[in-house]
């Protein structure tokens, strides 16, 4: 997030025929040149000390595994392989294609239908379950009773059935306008509204090499990608669960590597949507190499409660010695380079991020590394690179002590 420069100013006249060029009010051009006047660049915008991250924890690439229709190869594949490599997934139901609940006449064990009972094992496990409707219609195409219905009935059997809300859903075939977007911003708070395809389909990939490219791609685009999958040696666009694995451990190298953050839809939407809605006051300083920012959100925090990622850049290239709190509680801090990343919610207490000697307790440094990694708490707990461990579990990271 950085502060906005644009100063735009409402005009009867449009500031084209006024003779500003597009992006030029009078108030940014004013701005800009007392930017030149003092060093500034006229094509650098002002940037905020403390900012929030595109994606959690800052890396460059988020990917979103979604998988429609309720298929048993989601249960008896999907979700195992995606357990193996400690990766979660979305799951979207169509009920008419679960055996042994409502809103459809499918039977256990016949072909296209999966139970309740292992959708509630899945959901238990993690992964994210969502609605792709009773019925599957498209939805551009139902009448206004019937859309309402395949979209607020479906969460409520949801909830009925695995005793969770869905938040998010995945339009069947795609289909949607205005009016369908509306009515399911009443249920849900996002729906997936593009993808990429996996399996043995036209324009879909199959191949590990193929998959991999759509995670690069993010990567390299610094942007969002889902993928869509259907049943797993299963009809309609059947993938093979051995190139799908070997996909699952490169994503899973690419998230040790601090390069991909693979999220569930619900996940990546109360992200999105709390970044873009979070606003940072800065605070006075109290103290010396410290600083104090407010965090607050009009949203609901019982629904938005993912916490977001603020970047922050000590203006001191030594500043190894950190403390990040809210209140008398510490925060999850990370570094990533030059910058420090930062876990919160947003919330009316105020964070302070403190660095240098004039800090209270004791810090050390991880062996070999020329950087704090962690601070001595009471009752045998330490806080490793912002995580709060146990003595037993901290020892590894124990080196040389240095008294604040």
């Amino acid at each position: 997030m950085s502060i906005d420069t644009r100063c735009g100013v409402a005009s009867p006249i449009p500031l084209a025929k006024a003779g500003f060029p597009p992006g030029r009010t009078p108030a940014r051009l004013a701005l800009l040149g007392l930017l030149a006047l003092f060093g500034g660049s006229l094509l650098s915008p002002i940037q905020a000390a403390i900012t929030v991250a595109k994606h959690q924890w800052n890396v460059p690439g988020v990917f979103i595994f979604t998988f429609d229709d309720a298929k048993p190869s989601h249960l008896v594949h999907a979700a195992p392989l995606l357990n193996q490599v400690g990766l979660k997934g979305s799951f979207y139901l169509t009920l008419i294609h679960i055996g042994d609940g409502a809103a459809g006449s499918a039977v256990v064990g016949q072909p296209n239908s999966s139970s309740w009972s292992g959708w509630k094992i899945l959901a238990d496990s993690g992964h994210e379950i969502g609605s792709h409707t009773l019925t599957h219609p498209k939805l551009t195409e139902v009448s206004p009773d019937q859309l309402d219905k395949e979209l607020k009935e479906s969460a409520a059997i949801i909830k009925e059935k695995l005793g969770i809300t869905p938040i998010t859903v995945a339009y069947p075939f795609n289909s949607r306008n205005a009016a369908v977007t509306k009515k399911m911003l009443e249920t849900y708070i996002a729906a997936r509204e593009f993808q990429v395809g996996y399996g043995a389909e036209a324009g879909y990939a199959a191949t590990a090499a193929a998959m991999n490219k759509y995670v690069d791609d993010a990567i390299a685009g610094n942007k969002e990608q889902i993928g869509m999958i259907h049943g797993l040696n299963e009809p309609y666009a059947p993938l093979d669960p051995v190139p799908f694995l070997e996909h699952l451990k490169y994503c899973r190298k690419m998230v040790d590597e601090k390069r991909l953050w693979v999220a569930t839809l619900g996940a990546w939407s109360k992200y999105r949507i709390g970044r873009d809605s979070v606003k940072i006051t800065e605070l006075p300083a109290s103290q010396p190499r410290t600083f104090e920012f407010r965090a607050t959100s009009p949203l609901n925090a019982a629904l938005y409660d993912f916490p977001l990622t603020f970047v922050y850049k000590i203006p001191e290239a030594k500043a190894d010695l950190v403390k990040v709190m809210r209140g008398t509680a510490p925060l999850n801090f990370r570094y990533d380079g030059d910058l420090l990343l930062i876990e919160a919610l947003p919330g009316p207490e105020s964070i302070k991020i403190t660095w240098g000697p004039q800090s209270t307790g004791i810090a050390f440094r991880a062996p070999g590394t020329s950087r704090a990694t962690g601070v001595i708490l009471d009752k045998g707990w330490f806080l490793v690179s912002g995580q709060k461990v146990a003595e037993d579990r901290a020892k590894p990271y124990l080196g040389p002590v240095l008294r604040w």
